[in-house]
């Protein structure tokens, strides 16, 4: 039986939680989710006590979340909570409310703690060496530097899009509302004295608000992928989209496709700190995080007990090991199929124009081809292939993760261009001839393990005039894989203008 870990995060606008579920073989996944809008700051900024109609809607909020985790059977249950009861002067009479009605302890993470796990939670979900990280919470802000993928400073600023909102909404003008809470901002992040040391870097943003922002800027764009983990934008991109909303009538926020209702009135001034950091470090773009503080909690918890770091030293390798676990693929046969990419790859180098970022999409999807199986072995090609283009393979752009599903799809059908034509509009125009053809080499790998029991021990690679041969190196003949290999001969020389002969 998997075993399930629940991290509750009570903010300062929504309460979330997230059940992981941790395989026999270690692999990992959120299991169930859930959300409830509690606005439990509302009212804070006024004396510095949690109101008790908030209070309320957090009690009911958490009631549904015991229910969820009586019937899911959750093993270890983390509560955490952030800015609105950090804040809190009646701090210890929620807590003990919520214990004594609910049955949940929750701890209280400082500005410093919650920064950290925000910055935990994307370092191992993507990839990159130097930024600048901004979660927009309800009632707080928190930045982190990060350089050669180290934390070196953070702070959290008391401040965040509830907080923020009430705070500036007792001025009648909309404009200078904005224009007063910007100003505030800059105020405060001039204090900051390490910020200078962020300057140029991009920034990765986290929070609801950002996620709202690139929600507009992709249905703006009407951009086919639903995934915002890793969604990039240029600092006009952004200018963009929150001009339009300064622009929009506060009524009619939320019929702009990508703002939810219920976070449409704190648009506005919560996107402020954004617009402000970015300008004041001048960010050339910002990249958006789907992964936080939960994950980032998750993780450590994970690796810890795995005696591990809590770091991953390679984002990428790390989440396809994670996927291979998830999906049970057979280990033995992906990295032998891998070995064997490598090899042509490498030898067949004189016939193709392809280069060591395209040599690492074809080792991905080696390993990932028969992911599919998890499904069914029937069309399980396709199979790999919907469930990669639906899933996040952390440390992969939107476009490389495109790639990887479209080889993996590839891999027993060279038949799949028409369910990629959603995406025409946003990949380059040589995208299926380049992956077409890079699948050939992962085509004959597969085959050359077609009996999966690893018996080629090596090959090379002879190319003559008009054809290639590859010599193979095994303990036994492997006629099964010779024989599977060549049914692609045709393609091989259609692609690579060579005939193609396998020996042993």
């Amino acid at each position: 039986m998997d075993d399930k870990i629940a991290i509750i995060d009570l903010g300062s606008n929504s309460v979330r939680m997230n059940i992981y579920s941790i395989n026999e073989l270690g692999g990992y996944s959120v299991f169930e989710q859930a959300k409830e809008m509690v606005r439990l700051s509302e009212g804070l900024d006024q004396d510095g006590l949690l109101k008790s109609e908030p209070i309320n809607r957090t009690l009911n909020a958490l009631k549904y979340f015991k229910r969820l985790l009586s019937v899911n059977e959750v093993s270890r249950i983390f509560a955490l909570s952030t800015a609105a009861v950090r804040m809190a002067e009646n701090q210890k009479y929620f807590l003990e409310k919520v214990k004594n009605e609910i049955g949940l302890e929750f701890s209280v993470l400082t500005g410093k703690e919650e920064a950290y796990y925000d910055y935990l939670g994307v370092i191992n979900t993507i990839a990159f060496s130097d930024a600048v990280l901004v979660d927009i919470g309800g009632g707080s802000t928190e930045i982190v530097l990060v350089k050669d993928r180290e934390l070196i400073e953070s702070i959290s600023l008391p401040f965040g899009s509830v907080i923020l909102t009430e705070h500036y909404k007792k001025q009648k003008n909309r404009k200078k509302q904005i224009e007063s809470a910007e100003a505030f901002i800059g105020d405060q992040l001039k204090k900051i004295s390490w910020l200078k040391q962020g300057e140029g870097l991009p920034i990765i943003g986290l929070g609801g608000i950002i996620r709202s922002l690139g929600k507009v800027h992709r249905n703006l764009n009407r951009y086919p992928i639903e995934n915002l983990h890793n969604y990039r934008m240029s600092s006009e991109d952004v200018n963009t989209v929150i001009d339009l909303i300064k622009n929009t009538d506060p009524d009619a926020l939320d019929k702009l496709d990508g703002i939810n209702k219920r976070r449409a009135d704190l648009m506005t001034l919560g996107s402020t700190p954004l617009n402000v950091i970015m300008k004041s470090i001048g960010a050339p773009e910002m990249r958006i995080s789907a992964y936080g503080l939960r994950d980032g909690y998750f993780l450590e918890y994970l690796n810890l007990n795995r005696h591990q770091s809590v770091m991953f030293p390679d984002v990428l390798e790390a989440s396809v090991d994670n996927m291979m676990n998830r999906f049970f693929v057979n280990a033995i046969h992906a990295h032998q199929v891998e070995k064997i990419v490598i090899k042509l790859f490498e030898g067949l180098a004189p016939l193709h124009d392809f280069d060591s970022d395209d040599l690492r999409l074809l080792r991905i999807s080696a390993l990932l081809h028969d992911i599919g199986m998890h499904i069914e072995y029937y069309d399980h090609h396709l199979h790999g292939m919907y469930l990669l283009m639906n899933s996040k393979i952390d440390g992969l752009s939107n476009f490389e993760h495109l790639a990887v599903a479209f080889l993996v799809g590839n891999h027993r059908s060279s038949n799949i261009k028409d369910r990629f034509k959603i995406y025409e509009p946003f990949i380059d125009k040589d995208f299926f001839n380049k992956f077409t053809k890079l699948a050939v080499i992962l085509q004959i790998s597969e085959q050359l393990d077609r009996a999966e029991v690893g018996s080629i021990v090596d090959l090379s690679i002879d190319i003559k005039e008009n054809a290639t041969y590859i010599k193979l190196e095994s303990d036994e003949i492997p006629t099964l894989d010779m024989e599977s290999a060549m049914r692609f001969a045709d393609r091989f020389k259609k692609y690579y203008g060579s005939e193609l002969h396998i020996y042993f």
